[in-house]
C-alpha cells in the first residue's frame, strides 16, 4: 500500500495535538471548546454532522448497509448474525488491539470503539504502575527488611532462656533464612546448623515448584507450585526474586489451632516472637509499612491475621515492651487465644481432600489480600461434586442474570444440587455492596467497573445491543478484562482452592459502544487512582501524566456517547478522533508498557503481546483453573451514522478458560498461542464469534 507521507505526518500531528490538548498544555487540561477562537479572536463553530434518527437498523439482507462493498470478505453465517444481531466478532492474530485500529485508518474501514479497548489500556497502566513501584522501590525495601528481620531474629535466639522457646525462634531463623536465600542475599554468621539444614531443605522444595509436600519448617504441607515465578514478574531476575520472598511471606501461614480441640501452641509463639521483633524495631517496622499500604490501595487488606493485630494484643496481654520470655506463660497464652478468637475468620480458606493444609484463623508475615472474588469461586466449589469453578460465577454472583443463565443449564453444574442455592446467596450478599464499598481500593474499584459491564442494556441503547448475543459479548469482555485483573495481582490476590491512512486524506467517521456507565467509571477509577498515589506517595515517575492523557480519552469518550444516546451529532473533529483511534491506543499503550518508549523499541517479547494469563483457583493435587486473554479479535457491527448504516470494526478480547497441570507463564501461554495447543474459548461465546468466509 502507497503513503502519502506529508498526510500522515499531518494525522500524526492531529493525534499528539490532541494528546497534548489531554495533557493540560494549553488548554488546562480541558477538552477544547467546539466553538475555538478562529484567527480573528471570533468564535469558529465546528461542523456539526446531521442528526441521527431514533433507531436505525440493519436490514435482514444487509441491503441498507452503505459502505458493504468494503468487505468483500464476508461469508453466509457473517452477513446473518449481521441480519439477526447487527454484529460478529471474528477471531485473528493480532498480537495488540490497536493493531486493529490502525488498520482501520489504513484501509478507511470506520472505527467501532470498544469498551475492551479502554479496559485494555488500564490493565496496562495497572500493571506498570505496581511493576514499576516494585521494581523501583518495593524490592530493595524488602531486601533491608529481610536482612535486619534475619539478624534481629538470630540476635533474640542468643537471648531467650527458655529452651523450648529458642527451639521456636530457631525456626523464624529458618523463615527468614529462606526468605533471605530467595532474595539472593548472603546468609550471615551465626545461624545453628541444624537450622541451616531446614533452610537448605525448605529453599530446594521451593526451587523444585514440585506442589504439594510436607514442610521442612512448618508441620504440614505446602503448595509449592506456587513458586513459579508468573505474571509480570518473569521480566526481569530482581522482579522473580522479589516474587519468590513475597510469594513466602504471604503463603507461610502460622495457625492457631491444627483442628478444632488442638491447639498449634509453638506456631502461635512463633508467630508471637516475630511479630514481637518486628514491633521493637521501628526500621523494620516502617519497611513493613511501606510494602503493606501501598500493595493494599492497590489489591486489599490481608486476609489473615498479621503483625498488627498480634503485637496489639499481645502488648494488652503480656504488657508493653514485654520480655520473650514471658511468651510461655500459660495463663496469658490462654488469654492471648481468647482475645484473638475475637477476630474475624478468612473469607478465603482453601480446604483439599486428603491434604494437610490449615484452615481456620492464622498468622501470615505479609497475608495474601482478601479479593471477593476468590471469596465467590471459594464458596462455589465442593468436593467432588463441583471442584472446578468459572469465572462465570463471578459474574453471575456480580449480578449477571445472561452468566446465572448459562451456569445454571452447564450440567456440569447440576452435580452439586447446592449450587443454585449458594449462587443466590451469594448474589443478595454482594448486592448489598454500597458505591462506597466498591471504591475501597483499585481491585474493588476495577470489579465496579466490570459489574457494569454485565448489567442488562438500558431502553436507549441501541438495537444491537439487545439480544442475547451481546450479552454474551459483553460477558467475554468482563471476562477478559478480570483475567487480565488477576495476571496483574497473581502475588498479592489470595487463591482460592479446593478440591494512521491513504493517498489523500478522508473525512473519519466512526462509533462508539455506548457503555456509558463503564467509561465513567473507569474515568473515577483512573481519577482515584492518580489521587491516591499521590495520597500515598508513591513515586512512580511520569504516571501523573500518562494517566491523565488517559482520563482525556475517557472523558472525551463519555462526552461522545452521551451525544450518541441522546441522537444529537457529533462534530467532524470528533470524528476524525474516532478515526486515529488506533494511533492514540498505541501511544498510550507503550508509554505504560515501556516506560516512555515508542512501540517499536519496546524489547521484551511478552510485553509486546497482549495475551496474558494467571493461574485462579488450585484443584488440590489434580491441577490448577487458569484464566487468559489471547490474541486481538475483530468485531464487526452496523451502526447509524450520519443517518445511514455503516458497517463498522473494532477490537475485542479473546477469553480462555481451562485446567492445566502446572502454573503457566505469560511465555508458556503465548508459546501455546503461536504453536495453537491452546485450548479453545468456551462454548457460549459461539453465539458471537465466527470466522470470515464461513458459509
Amino acid at each position: 500500500m502507497r503513503h502519502n507521507k506529508r498526510l500522515r505526518l499531518m494525522m500524526l500531528f492531529i493525534a499528539v495535538s490532541i494528546l497534548i490538548t489531554g495533557c493540560g498544555l494549553g488548554t488546562g487540561g480541558k477538552e477544547p471548546s467546539e466553538t475555538s477562537p478562529g484567527p480573528s479572536g471570533d468564535p469558529v463553530e465546528a461542523p456539526a454532522i446531521e442528526d441521527e434518527p431514533a433507531e436505525l437498523v440493519v436490514s435482514s439482507d444487509l441491503s441498507n448497509i452503505v459502505n458493504l462493498d468494503k468487505f468483500p470478505g464476508l461469508g453466509e453465517e457473517q452477513k446473518r448474525m449481521l441480519g439477526e444481531n447487527g454484529f460478529f466478532v471474528n477471531p485473528s492474530r493480532e498480537e495488540q488491539l490497536f493493531f486493529i485500529y490502525e488498520h482501520n485508518e489504513y484501509e478507511e474501514i470506520p472505527s467501532f470503539i470498544t469498551t475492551d479497548s479502554v479496559l485494555q489500556v488500564y490493565h496496562i497502566f495497572y500493571d506498570y504502575t505496581l511493576r514499576t513501584l516494585e521494581d523501583k522501590h518495593l524490592i530493595q525495601i524488602n531486601k533491608n527488611m529481610t536482612n535486619r528481620m534475619l539478624e534481629e531474629s538470630i540476635k533474640l535466639y542468643g537471648e531467650l532462656k527458655d529452651t523450648d522457646l529458642k527451639t521456636i525462634q530457631g525456626r523464624n531463623i529458618a523463615f527468614f533464612g529462606v526468605a533471605q536465600r530467595l532474595l539472593k542475599q548472603d546468609l550471615p554468621e551465626g545461624i545453628p546448623s541444624e537450622v541451616l539444614s531446614m533452610i537448605d531443605s525448605e529453599y530446594d522444595k521451593i526451587i523444585s515448584k514440585a506442589g504439594f509436600q510436607e514442610s521442612s519448617i512448618f508441620p504440614f504441607e505446602l503448595d509449592y507450585s506456587q513458586y513459579q515465578v508468573r505474571g509480570h514478574y518473569t521480566r526481569s531476575d530482581d522482579l522473580g526474586t522479589y516474587f519468590l520472598s513475597m510469594m513466602w511471606y504471604g503463603q507461610a501461614p502460622m495457625p492457631l489451632y491444627k483442628d478444632k480441640q488442638t491447639r498449634y501452641l509453638d506456631l502461635t509463639k512463633q508467630a508471637i516472637l516475630m511479630a514481637k521483633i518486628a514491633d521493637d524495631n521501628p526500621d523494620i517496622m516502617g519497611s513493613w509499612e511501606k510494602i503493606y499500604s501501598p500493595t493494599a490501595f492497590f489489591v486489599g487488606n490481608s486476609d489473615d491475621l498479621g503483625i498488627r493485630d498480634y503485637i496489639g494484643i499481645a502488648n494488652l496481654v503480656y504488657g508493653q515492651g514485654f520480655a520473650a520470655d514471658e511468651i510461655s506463660n500459660g495463663t496469658k497464652l490462654d488469654t492471648f487465644y481468647s482475645e484473638v478468637e475475637k477476630l474475624p475468620e478468612p473469607k478465603i480458606q482453601a480446604r483439599y481432600a486428603g491434604i494437610d493444609y490449615p484452615v481456620g484463623q492464622q498468622f501470615r508475615f505479609m497475608g495474601q489480600r482478601y479479593v471477593m472474588d476468590a471469596q465467590m469461586i471459594q464458596e462455589l466449589v465442593y468436593p467432588v461434586l463441583r471442584p472446578i469453578p468459572s469465572g462465570l460465577d463471578v459474574m453471575a454472583v456480580l449480578g449477571s442474570d445472561r452468566a446465572k443463565e448459562l451456569q445454571l443449564q452447564n450440567p456440569i453444574n447440576r452435580e452439586w444440587t447446592e449450587y443454585p442455592k449458594e449462587l443466590e446467596r451469594l448474589r443478595e450478599e454482594f448486592s448489598k455492596y454500597e458505591e462506597k464499598d466498591w471504591k475501597n481500593n483499585m481491585y474493588s474499584g476495577w470489579m465496579w467497573v466490570l459489574k457494569a459491564l454485565i448489567e442488562l442494556p438500558k431502553e436507549e441503547y441501541p438495537y444491537f445491543m439487545k439480544n442475547d448475543a451481546w450479552l454474551d459479548k459483553s460477558l467475554n469482555t468482563a471476562l477478559g478484562s478480570w483475567a487480565e485483573l488477576k495476571h496483574d495481582t497473581v502475588l498479592y490476590g489470595k487463591q482460592s482452592g479446593a478440591e494512521m491512512g491513504g493517498e489523500e486524506y478522508v473525512e473519519g467517521i466512526g462509533y462508539i459502544e455506548p457503555n456509558l456507565e463503564v467509561y465513567k467509571r473507569l474515568s473515577w477509577l483512573t481519577e482515584f487512582s492518580r489521587e491516591s498515589l499521590k495520597t500515598w506517595n508513591i513515586p512512580v515517575d511520569e504516571i501523573d501524566i500518562k494517566m491523565e492523557r488517559f482520563q482525556w480519552l475517557l472523558d472525551f469518550l463519555v462526552s461522545a456517547t452521551e451525544k450518541q444516546l441522546a441522537g444529537e451529532p457529533l462534530t467532524q473533529e470528533e470524528y476524525d478522533r474516532i478515526k486515529i483511534y488506533g494511533g492514540i491506543l498505541e501511544d498510550l499503550t507503550s508509554s505504560f508498557a515501556g516506560d516512555g518508549m515508542r512501540w517499536f523499541e519496546i524489547t521484551s517479547e511478552a510485553d509486546k503481546n497482549m495475551a496474558v494469563i494467571a493461574d485462579y483457583h488450585t484443584v488440590g493435587r489434580d491441577g490448577i483453573m487458569h484464566s487468559g486473554v489471547g490474541p486481538a479479535y475483530e468485531i464487526y457491527v452496523a451502526v447509524p451514522i450520519k443517518g445511514q448504516v455503516y458497517l463498522t470494526r473494532g477490537a475485542v478480547f479473546s477469553f480462555h478458560e481451562f485446567m492445566h497441570p502446572t502454573r503457566l507463564t505469560d511465555e508458556d501461554w503465548q508459546a501455546m498461542l503461536k504453536d495453537g495447543t491452546n485450548p479453545p474459548m468456551p462454548d457460549w461465546t459461539n453465539s458471537f464469534i465466527v470466522p470470515l468466509g464461513s458459509e
